[in-house]
Protein backbone atom coordinates (compact mmCIF):
# COMPACT_ATOMS: atom_id res chain seq x y z
CA UNK A 1 0.00 0.00 0.00
CA UNK A 2 1.14 3.86 -0.86
CA UNK A 3 1.98 5.68 2.40
CA UNK A 4 1.48 9.33 2.91
CA UNK A 5 2.07 11.83 5.97
CA UNK A 6 -1.02 14.29 6.15
CA UNK A 7 -1.49 17.19 8.09
CA UNK A 8 -4.95 19.34 8.43
CA UNK A 9 -5.33 23.18 9.57
CA UNK A 10 -8.37 25.25 9.55
CA UNK A 11 -7.73 28.58 7.27
CA UNK A 12 -9.01 31.47 7.45
CA UNK A 13 -7.46 33.44 3.97
CA UNK A 14 -7.57 30.37 1.61
CA UNK A 15 -7.27 32.58 -1.52
CA UNK A 16 -4.20 34.36 0.15
CA UNK A 17 -2.70 30.71 0.35
CA UNK A 18 -3.62 30.06 -2.70
CA UNK A 19 -1.45 32.62 -4.32
CA UNK A 20 1.21 31.09 -2.24
CA UNK A 21 1.15 27.86 -3.22
CA UNK A 22 1.13 29.28 -6.85
CA UNK A 23 4.33 31.38 -6.54
CA UNK A 24 6.17 28.65 -4.88
CA UNK A 25 5.38 26.53 -7.83
CA UNK A 26 2.14 24.51 -6.68
CA UNK A 27 0.70 23.25 -10.14
CA UNK A 28 -3.58 23.76 -10.27
CA UNK A 29 -4.98 20.20 -10.73
CA UNK A 30 -9.11 20.86 -10.23
CA UNK A 31 -11.26 22.75 -8.54
CA UNK A 32 -15.19 21.19 -7.74
CA UNK A 33 -17.37 19.65 -5.87
CA UNK A 34 -16.59 16.64 -4.29
CA UNK A 35 -18.74 13.91 -1.74
CA UNK A 36 -17.13 10.95 -0.20
CA UNK A 37 -19.43 8.34 1.15
CA UNK A 38 -18.09 7.14 4.32
CA UNK A 39 -19.11 3.30 5.39
CA UNK A 40 -18.73 1.49 8.26
CA UNK A 41 -16.02 -0.92 8.34
CA UNK A 42 -13.97 -2.93 10.97
CA UNK A 43 -10.90 -1.38 10.88
CA UNK A 44 -9.72 1.67 8.65
CA UNK A 45 -11.84 3.97 6.66
CA UNK A 46 -13.19 3.41 3.39
CA UNK A 47 -15.40 5.97 0.78
CA UNK A 48 -16.58 6.31 -2.15
CA UNK A 49 -15.52 9.82 -4.17
CA UNK A 50 -17.97 11.29 -6.49
CA UNK A 51 -16.52 14.68 -7.84
CA UNK A 52 -15.54 15.73 -11.51
CA UNK A 53 -12.14 16.05 -10.47
CA UNK A 54 -11.43 12.19 -8.55
CA UNK A 55 -13.85 9.53 -9.07
CA UNK A 56 -12.83 6.58 -7.22
CA UNK A 57 -12.78 4.08 -4.01
CA UNK A 58 -10.84 4.97 -1.30
CA UNK A 59 -9.23 2.46 1.61
CA UNK A 60 -6.97 4.18 4.42
CA UNK A 61 -5.76 3.56 7.67
CA UNK A 62 -4.15 6.30 10.07
CA UNK A 63 -3.06 6.60 13.22
CA UNK A 64 -5.03 9.97 14.30
CA UNK A 65 -3.29 10.82 17.66
CA UNK A 66 0.58 10.90 17.06
CA UNK A 67 2.22 14.09 16.48
CA UNK A 68 2.62 12.33 12.82
CA UNK A 69 -0.51 11.13 10.65
CA UNK A 70 1.11 8.94 8.78
CA UNK A 71 -1.53 7.11 6.13
CA UNK A 72 -1.55 3.78 4.32
CA UNK A 73 -3.99 4.04 1.43
CA UNK A 74 -5.44 2.71 -1.76
CA UNK A 75 -7.00 4.63 -4.15
CA UNK A 76 -8.97 2.84 -7.53
CA UNK A 77 -9.89 4.83 -9.97
CA UNK A 78 -13.66 4.15 -11.09
CA UNK A 79 -16.24 4.91 -14.14
CA UNK A 80 -19.59 5.72 -11.84
CA UNK A 81 -19.15 6.20 -8.63
CA UNK A 82 -22.76 6.29 -7.94
CA UNK A 83 -23.11 2.70 -8.83
CA UNK A 84 -20.41 1.91 -6.59
CA UNK A 85 -22.34 3.80 -3.83
CA UNK A 86 -25.70 1.81 -4.51
CA UNK A 87 -23.24 -1.67 -4.83
CA UNK A 88 -22.00 -0.91 -1.05
CA UNK A 89 -25.30 0.22 0.27
CA UNK A 90 -26.61 -3.35 -0.40
CA UNK A 91 -23.91 -4.61 2.65
CA UNK A 92 -22.33 -1.75 4.43
CA UNK A 93 -24.26 0.57 6.49
CA UNK A 94 -23.22 4.12 5.50
CA UNK A 95 -20.90 5.67 8.43
CA UNK A 96 -21.61 10.00 6.74
CA UNK A 97 -21.59 11.71 4.12
CA UNK A 98 -18.98 14.64 3.57
CA UNK A 99 -19.78 17.09 0.83
CA UNK A 100 -17.10 20.05 -0.08
CA UNK A 101 -15.41 21.67 -2.36
CA UNK A 102 -11.67 21.28 -2.95
CA UNK A 103 -8.98 23.10 -5.06
CA UNK A 104 -6.48 20.81 -5.38
CA UNK A 105 -2.73 21.31 -6.01
CA UNK A 106 0.62 19.46 -6.80
CA UNK A 107 3.62 20.38 -5.74
CA UNK A 108 6.60 17.69 -5.82
CA UNK A 109 5.05 14.77 -4.06
CA UNK A 110 2.54 16.48 -2.19
CA UNK A 111 -1.31 17.02 -2.81
CA UNK A 112 -2.38 20.82 -1.42
CA UNK A 113 -5.83 20.14 -0.75
CA UNK A 114 -8.22 23.51 -0.16
CA UNK A 115 -11.68 22.51 1.11
CA UNK A 116 -14.43 24.03 2.18
CA UNK A 117 -16.33 21.64 4.09
CA UNK A 118 -20.19 21.91 4.79
CA UNK A 119 -20.79 22.85 8.05
CA UNK A 120 -16.80 22.86 9.06
CA UNK A 121 -15.60 25.75 7.29
CA UNK A 122 -11.67 26.06 5.45
CA UNK A 123 -8.76 23.81 5.47
CA UNK A 124 -5.61 22.71 3.93
CA UNK A 125 -4.51 19.60 3.89
CA UNK A 126 -1.10 18.61 3.25
CA UNK A 127 -0.86 14.73 2.04
CA UNK A 128 3.34 14.31 0.85
CA UNK A 129 3.69 10.90 -1.01
CA UNK A 130 6.78 8.52 -0.23
CA UNK A 131 8.30 7.84 -3.16
CA UNK A 132 11.53 6.78 -1.61
CA UNK A 133 11.70 6.93 2.05
CA UNK A 134 10.26 8.48 4.85
CA UNK A 135 12.79 10.74 5.49
CA UNK A 136 13.03 12.31 2.21
CA UNK A 137 8.99 12.64 2.24
CA UNK A 138 9.07 14.21 5.89
CA UNK A 139 11.56 16.74 4.60
CA UNK A 140 9.65 17.26 2.04
CA UNK A 141 6.60 17.96 3.57
CA UNK A 142 8.34 20.24 6.42
CA UNK A 143 9.68 22.22 3.64
CA UNK A 144 6.13 22.78 2.10
CA UNK A 145 4.93 23.30 5.43
CA UNK A 146 7.34 26.19 6.15
CA UNK A 147 6.55 27.73 3.02
CA UNK A 148 3.15 27.73 3.47
CA UNK A 149 3.41 28.65 7.36
CA UNK A 150 1.46 25.95 8.56
CA UNK A 151 1.25 25.94 12.43
CA UNK A 152 1.41 22.41 13.51
CA UNK A 153 0.04 23.47 16.36
CA UNK A 154 -3.40 24.14 14.93
CA UNK A 155 -3.75 20.69 12.88
CA UNK A 156 -7.06 18.76 13.79
CA UNK A 157 -5.98 15.02 14.18
CA UNK A 158 -9.35 13.96 12.86
CA UNK A 159 -11.31 12.69 9.33
CA UNK A 160 -14.10 15.69 8.07
CA UNK A 161 -16.03 12.50 8.66
CA UNK A 162 -14.95 12.50 12.78
CA UNK A 163 -15.60 15.82 12.98
CA UNK A 164 -19.46 15.81 11.12
CA UNK A 165 -20.37 12.91 13.51
CA UNK A 166 -19.35 14.61 16.44
CA UNK A 167 -21.86 17.40 15.89
CA UNK A 168 -24.23 15.24 15.43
Amino acid sequence: MPVNLEIKVPIQNPSKLKTLVKKIGGKLIYSCKQVDVYYKVKSGRLKVRDSKGEKSIIFYNRIEDGNERWSDYEVIKVENPKNWIKFFDNFLDRLIIVDKYRTLYHLKNTRIHFDKVKNLGYFIELETKIVKTKTEARKEFNEICKMLEIDFNKQIQKSYSDILLKQD
